[in-house]
């Protein structure tokens, strides 16, 4: 195994260790959030998206079918920059939620709507990380296909919990968050 392969394998189980301690730290029950509203749990789809796309893009990795036209160490090295800015975004995201954050879409009590950080540009920059992640992670693989099985099916569920986290949000906030996304972007600042 090469340098690079066992820091890559680090970073993965570092990045994994971390997103099962969210999962565990965060979940909470749909009976505690406020009555009026239903939680939505796409989490272990989600999970099952990336298990999935994770092995078919090692698939991809090992065919080499449309390999990415840059150098091995070049490409390692941009792909390690993007996966560390991409857990940065996550994890930093995930910690000025606080107490908000939750693996189930769902209003908490007292819950108040954060537009301070990186919400101030992006309504979703934890998704923002996990997707600049799987990014990173299929430029390192260095196939075309690996990285479009990583981040297309992950982007299409994203998309779906975005449009479901978004309506409650919503719903609980009223114009307040109707205001806050008029002046944000949903994942990409200036962009999208």
């Amino acid at each position: 195994m090469t340098f690079i392969q066992q820091l890559w394998l680090i970073v993965a189980g570092i990045w994994i260790v971390l997103e099962v301690v969210v999962v565990y730290k965060t979940r909470v029950s749909i009976n505690d959030s406020a009555p009026q509203l239903k939680g939505y749990r796409s989490e272990r789809l989600i999970w099952l998206v990336v298990v999935c796309s994770v092995i078919g893009a090692f698939g991809f990795k090992y065919l080499q079918l449309v390999q990415l036209p840059m150098a091995y160490g070049l490409r390692q090295i941009i792909a390690l920059v993007f996966m560390l800015m991409g857990l940065a975004i996550r994890f930093y995201a995930i910690k000025s939620l606080g107490r908000f954050f939750s693996t189930t879409v769902v209003i908490q009590t007292e819950h108040l709507l954060v537009a301070h950080g990186l919400y101030q540009y992006i309504r979703h920059p934890a998704y923002t990380g996990l997707l600049l992640s799987f990014f990173a992670t299929g430029i390192a693989m260095g196939d075309i296909l690996a990285l479009l099985m990583l981040v297309l099916p992950l982007g299409f569920f994203l998309k779906q919990r975005i449009c479901v986290e978004e309506a409650i949000l919503v719903s609980y906030f009223g114009k307040d968050y109707v205001d806050y996304s008029v002046r944000t972007k949903k994942l990409i600042p200036w962009l999208y």
